[in-house]
């Protein structure tokens, strides 16, 4: 008897949703489904404040803290294959409305026009092994007493990761938008 080898968990998503996510689109639908674009947001300004201060981040349980990092760092890698699929030719960059225009507080028009030019930031800014090293750092410091060392510039990376979370939301709308009008059809 073969045992069947394990499918690779390449979004690092078991840890989070209890199963392995293999589609970007179906990932980017799950972790807004854990949380809501407004959470991802206190989450992240609150781990980045408590860790440039000496203290130990109390708005949310460390456990709740550490799992929405989690999530965030699978949305990273998703994004960096949906960003992969797109300059391959998978998708073409779009321009429909706006799907919310009073949520996205960081993004600017042709960013939200454009969600994969905010990727292409993101990675240009430093690689993902660089990304995932910072997330850890920055998770580590604010669930400790100690303040972030001068190494560490913690505006890029608020900057940075706020702006991806809010590309990432920007194109889960637009694929739920554009599945729901077919889901209208079969029904009727």
């Amino acid at each position: 008897m073969q045992i069947p080898t394990p499918k690779p968990d390449v979004f690092e998503t078991q840890c989070w949703a209890c199963r392995i996510i293999s589609q970007p689109q179906e990932l980017l639908a799950e972790s807004f489904d854990f949380a809501s674009l407004g959470r991802f947001r206190k989450y992240i300004r609150w781990s980045l404040q408590a860790a440039a201060e000496p203290r130990i981040c109390r708005k949310e349980e460390p456990g709740q803290l550490m799992a929405a990092w989690q999530v965030i760092n699978s949305v990273m890698l998703a994004s960096e294959a949906l960003l992969q699929q797109q300059e391959a030719g998978g998708e073409p960059p779009s321009n429909p409305p706006d799907p919310s225009p009073y949520r996205l507080r960081l993004l600017g028009r042709k960013d939200k026009a454009d969600p994969y030019r905010v990727f292409r930031r993101f990675f240009k800014y430093q690689s993902i092994g660089l990304w995932k090293q910072d997330l850890n750092r920055a998770l580590g410091y604010a669930l400790s007493s100690a303040a972030v060392d001068d190494t560490m510039n913690l505006l890029p990376v608020y900057w940075h990761i706020t702006c991806l979370v809010e590309a990432a939301w920007v194109l889960q709308v637009r694929a739920k938008a554009a599945v729901q009008p077919s889901a209208a059809l079969q029904r009727a």
